[in-house]
């Protein structure tokens, strides 16, 4: 079936935050919040770089970037057109002695300790899954990744000093990639996590499959609920998982598949809460892509189709799934759905003038006008090492129709 590509106009980009000095880096990892009325908290990795060295730019969770990164908010309050930099906020900070994170960390399982009372149900709540190396120490010397929850009340200006730790049921990694947490009619909470599937699988933080949590005490705690997905050959591993509750009662879990059965960004379905879930099938196809005719001459051709999935549900009932591309011509593109998921368009592009494949990982949200505005990382050639800066972008279009 032939598929047709949405189409985008008032297409406009622009840069959130960018320095020659520094790394900027998934934002999919740590979130967004629209507060309405133009107040907008986008979070992300912000760490030094000289991209001299590979160090520099490398994604190790020990050795790269990440090890020296903060996670830092920003905060817009005209809808993401500027982002004054006095409004900034140190959420989490990885370069803290290990001892000294591991105190802090330790909080979340003393019993004792009187947590805040933050309900992440009202309009001003955010809340930040961290994945802090603060683990047990593996064989190489190197401290494992764990998983716990920061919660805020006031719209991310203040950070609770508690955290609540989030835990596999298998052993193993955990981690939740910053999607929008769906609330359930009666104001419990449910969120999707990328986890191990056995104990003795990448104990180096590379999970394999997902699954969801429910919380229903404001995030005091989170309890393993079900297992969405895992790839059906045991070598690829479903991830980068988002939920949509729809108006009917049906719930989605969107999610890329690495490896194994398939590439692709796919979708499973759950019409009992979360507790039982469909098989998950590919929402995007080959032989439709508007990519290649753009791929300039005499370029790499290496590289992924997609990266990160971000699904939103419009104010018109749409469904948007934007991606990060890293195969040239690298940039962002989106899928659309108009029956809830049932069929889906062809990709369109949102940008497709990277300078490397080191992009991607949006995070977006619907503005008050109607407007969809994304942020991710992008590098541009700028005259720095490795392709460039890697910096936080962002977009503003709108999708015709």
């Amino acid at each position: 079936m032939r598929r047709d590509s949405p189409v985008l106009t008032d297409m406009r980009h622009t840069k959130l935050c960018y320095s020659k000095e520094r790394y900027c880096g998934h934002p999919r990892q740590s979130g967004i919040f629209n507060y309405g009325n133009g107040e907008i908290a986008v979070l992300h990795a912000h760490a030094p770089s000289r991209y001299e060295v590979r160090e520099d730019i490398s994604h190790s969770f020990w050795t790269g970037y990440p090890s020296r990164a903060k996670i830092l908010l920003q905060r817009s309050f005209d809808h993401g057109e500027t982002w004054p930099r006095e409004h900034d906020v140190v959420v989490w900070d990885e370069t803290l002695p290990l001892e000294e994170k591991r105190a802090i960390l330790k909080r979340a399982d003393e019993p004792s300790v009187v947590r805040e009372q933050i309900d992440l149900t009202g309009p001003d709540a955010a809340v930040y899954f961290a994945r802090p190396v603060t683990g047990p120490t593996r064989s190489n010397g190197e401290p494992t990744l764990e998983c716990f929850a920061f919660r805020s009340g006031d719209r991310g200006r203040t950070w609770e000093a508690v955290p609540t730790r989030v835990s596999n049921p298998h052993g193993g990694g955990i981690h939740r990639d910053a999607h929008p947490l769906v609330q359930f009619p009666d104001g419990t909470l449910m969120g999707a996590m990328t986890m191990a599937m056995t104990p003795e699988r990448d104990s180096a933080g590379m999970p394999g499959g997902v699954g969801v949590y429910g919380s229903d005490d404001n995030g005091l705690t989170w309890e393993y609920v079900a297992e969405v997905a895992r790839d059906p050959t045991g070598v690829g591993r479903p991830t980068y998982a988002g939920l949509l509750l729809l108006p009917g009662g049906r719930l989605q879990c969107y999610m890329l598949n690495i490896g194994g059965v398939r590439n692709a960004i796919q979708l499973a379905y759950s019409d009992d809460g979360g507790a039982s879930w469909s098989g998950a099938r590919p929402i995007v196809a080959w032989g439709q892509s508007p990519w290649a005719a753009r791929r300039p001459p005499q370029v790499a051709r290496s590289g992924v189709h997609y990266r990160s999935p971000w699904p939103m549900r419009l104010r018109d009932g749409r469904v948007v799934v934007l991606f990060g591309r890293r195969k040239p011509p690298t940039g962002i593109g989106l899928i659309v759905s108009e029956d809830e998921g049932t069929t889906w368009s062809a990709e369109a592009i949102v940008r497709d003038d990277g300078s490397g494949s080191d992009l991607g990982y949006p995070v977006a949200t619907q503005l008050d006008d109607g407007r969809i505005f994304t942020a991710y990382y992008f590098m541009e050639d700028d005259g720095n090492g490795f392709g460039g800066t890697r910096h936080i972008a962002g977009s503003f279009f709108r999708l015709a129709g």
